[in-house]
């Protein structure tokens, strides 16, 4: 196993970044030949791609499957653009990133073998941008992902750790938001007519989770839409304890091996 703490200046936020690496060799374990599969992994509101690292046992997933991990701060942004301020974190976690690991690490260049997944807002990003860059991404694992906090009103959602101004700032007005990439059923949907390209979606939440209903309803939809997604629901809240547990079945949806 091989853990890299990575550096460099990114251009679509205007500032150095520094993404974690897994990479699943250099152990004598169950080695794989490179270029490596690759999970995109974003971490949640006010969490950063170090804490989730320690948080999260990416070390043993990664060896175990034979997947590449990175992981990437989103600094709450929701993973989406904002051109005012210069802070295109859609576009750093859809292509940027993408292209400057593929370009230093031995990666997977393939479609089939590059993943986006993520934790609560991170969750949401990966829906989002993994629709959006549906070329580069073939899979999205979506844990606890943050739905359901754009309201047609404008309104908070009740309970949101996110302040409503910041909601509005990075989501949007309604009629700005709504059939945007960032509307993710309209995006998930929109998608779902070029069957070709679109991703397979993993969709796991707690059933103590505030975010249990919205992500439930999307299941629901996307069923009714024949669109293919796996749906897991376990007992747990919005906490790295159910995550962690949820990284098991997230790992056997996203490489097709039943156990490792």
């Amino acid at each position: 196993m091989a853990i890299l703490h990575m550096n460099f200046r990114s251009d679509c936020i205007s500032r150095s970044v520094y993404p974690v690496a897994f990479l699943p060799d250099l152990n004598g374990w169950r080695d794989i030949d490179p270029p490596y599969p690759t999970l995109y992994f974003l971490p949640g509101y006010s969490g950063g791609a170090l804490e989730t690292a320690m948080f999260s046992n990416f070390t043993l997933f990664a060896m175990r499957f034979g997947v590449a991990v990175i992981l990437a701060d989103g600094e709450n942004s929701f993973y989406t653009d904002d051109v005012q301020r210069g802070a295109l974190f859609s576009r750093y976690a859809g292509e940027e990133l993408v292209q400057v690991t593929r370009s230093v690490l031995p990666l997977s260049h393939r479609a089939e073998d590059t993943f986006i997944g993520g934790i609560s807002m991170g969750g949401y990003g990966a829906l989002i941008n993994g629709l959006r860059f549906k070329g580069t991404f073939s899979k999205i694992a979506m844990l606890s992902p943050a739905l359901g906090f754009k309201q047609p009103d404008d309104r908070p959602l009740p309970g949101s750790p996110s302040p409503n101004g910041e909601i509005m700032a990075t989501l949007g007005a309604w009629k700005e938001y709504s059939g945007s990439y960032k509307d993710y059923r309209a995006a998930a949907l929109r998608a779902a007519k070029d069957k070709g390209a679109m991703p397979r979606m993993f969709l796991a939440c707690g059933t103590e989770d505030a975010l249990i209903r919205p992500a439930r309803a999307f299941a629901d939809e996307m069923a009714g839409a024949q669109v293919p997604l796996v749906w897991h629901e376990a007992p747990g809240g919005h906490d790295h304890t159910f995550w962690k547990q949820a990284l098991q079945p997230m790992f056997r949806f996203l490489t097709g091996k039943e156990d490792a």
